[in-house]
């Protein structure tokens, strides 16, 4: 006869299972804001991106050859994968709000590393989003 697991055992292996999935997922999103600003700063040292084939295949060459951008890209690899694992363990209506998180970083981030410009309006929309994300996660 299979040695059944204890109720207080399998309450806690779920609650460690969500708790690794919310990991997961905040880990995606910090990922994705690091690798959007990281290629954008480089897009945006290499030029706009033409739309012109004669000019698409130079721009695309230099590109590739720039290692930032490579880590940009790996960044959003990993971000994708740390997501997979993360949806994996959690509901996706618990995890899907967390991603919603990539606004308000992606905001801070762009003012502090891009030099973009600071409005109280964005700052607003902002906080709102992120008293979004806590009351759907907090959710029970």
């Amino acid at each position: 006869m299979p040695k059944r697991r204890p109720i207080r055992a399998k309450w806690r292996s779920k609650l460690d299972n969500r708790a690794t999935g919310i990991a997961l997922i905040v880990a995606a999103v910090s990922l994705l804001t690091m690798a959007q600003i990281i290629i954008k700063s480089r897009l945006t040292e290499h030029g706009t991106v033409p739309f012109s084939f004669d000019a698409g295949w130079p721009y695309l060459l230099g590109l590739l050859a720039d290692w930032q951008v490579w880590i940009g890209g790996l960044g959003l690899v990993a971000s994708s994968l740390f997501w997979y694992a993360g949806i994996s363990r959690i509901p996706l209506s618990v995890a899907f709000p967390f991603a919603a998180l990539s606004y308000p970083l992606i905001f801070a981030g762009s003012i502090v590393f891009l030099h973009e410009r600071f409005s109280w309006q964005s700052l607003a929309g902002n906080g709102l989003i992120v008293l979004g994300v806590v009351l759907a996660a907090t959710r029970s």
